[in-house]
């Protein structure tokens, strides 16, 4: 028989945990320690699966938290992800976003259209000597790698700004006669070099404006000449007396002029002028009053300042001329 427990004493019933461990429980005693002893037990017992029961579910909440939690940060990465990408065929490709300067006012997504409107902006206020992707990305409120994504280098951007100052420059075909046609060609082209002098020289001094390749343009030039009587054999040589008529007289009537000093420099020039002499040169000082700042080489401004609208139409109409002429004798 297991041994009673009614001679323990309260301390060693209460204080002796190793004893009541390994205490076994006592068989037919009716006394009342032993009966003390044995609640005591009972109570320890439950609260020790209450505890683990408690300990259990803590976990599991835990446990459960932090999967949440999980979830929700992998939730969040993966949505600002996606509205960083556009789909390119099948594949996701990270589209980067242009990043304002510091100080720059929020405004309208960045576009090559935006960026080429700027820097006609930038080409018309400063020259192209002054211009640079530097100052564009600056007026559009942009750091310059975002204006990179869009064109490629600087001789990309100005190739894109003579195409759209150019844009509208040939006429709908098939309205007027060949010879209008051409009026109204130059006519045009005149007037966009005159609202952009600083594009005129890109035009007609600088090869890169060839990379604004325009085939509509070129498209209606052709059919046109063709349509006047123009044989295959001298298309090339006809398309070409079209294209200097028609930036030629233009690009020297609105050359740029000095960036150092221009109002010295104009005032040089004129009494260089003046101090011709007429006994050495007695027909050009004959003719130098009507010339002067009215004719090329011998003028101080260019044609913002001082048109040279009645030379352009007679200019206009000697090579619509030696057109005809050289039609009719084909």
């Amino acid at each position: 028989m297991s041994p009673c427990h009614c001679s323990l004493n309260n301390d060693t019933l209460y204080g002796d945990q190793k004893m009541i461990a390994s205490a076994q429980e006592p068989e037919h005693c009716l006394s009342a320690c032993c009966s003390v002893y044995n609640d005591l037990l009972v109570h320890r017992q439950a609260l020790r699966s209450d505890m683990t029961g408690k300990a259990m579910t803590t976990s599991r909440e835990k446990t459960v938290r932090t999967a949440k939690k999980a979830v929700n940060v992998k939730d969040t990465a993966a949505a600002k992800t996606s509205t960083r990408r556009s789909l390119v065929g099948n594949s996701a490709v990270p589209v980067p976003r242009a990043r304002a300067a510091k100080g720059a006012a929020p405004g309208a997504a960045l576009t090559k259209e935006r960026i080429v409107t700027a820097a006609i902006e930038q080409i018309d206020r400063n020259g192209l000597m002054g211009f640079s992707l530097r100052d564009v990305a600056r007026s559009l409120g942009v750091y310059p790698a975002a204006v990179y994504w869009h064109v490629a280098t600087r001789d990309d951007l100005l190739a894109s700004v003579v195409e759209a100052t150019m844009a509208d420059v040939a006429p709908e075909t098939g309205k007027l006669p060949w010879q209008d046609w051409f009026r109204e060609l130059f006519s045009r082209c005149r007037e966009v070099m005159r609202r952009h002098p600083n594009v005129a020289q890109l035009v007609g001094g600088q090869l890169v404006a060839n990379a604004s390749l325009s085939p509509g343009m070129i498209d209606r030039i052709l059919t046109v000449l063709i349509a006047a009587g123009c044989q295959e054999a001298r298309i090339v040589e006809m398309y070409n007396v079209v294209i200097a008529t028609m930036v030629g007289f233009s690009t020297l009537e609105f050359a740029s002029s000095p960036t150092d000093d221009p109002g010295t420099w104009a005032a040089q020039l004129q009494e260089k002028a003046h101090a011709i002499r007429a006994l050495e040169y007695p027909t050009l000082a004959r003719h130098l009053p009507a010339m002067a700042n009215r004719a090329f080489i011998v003028r101080w401004q260019n044609g913002t300042e001082a048109p040279m609208d009645s030379s352009f139409t007679a200019y206009v109409e000697v090579a619509i001329a030696g057109m005809e002429q050289v039609l009719a004798r084909q």
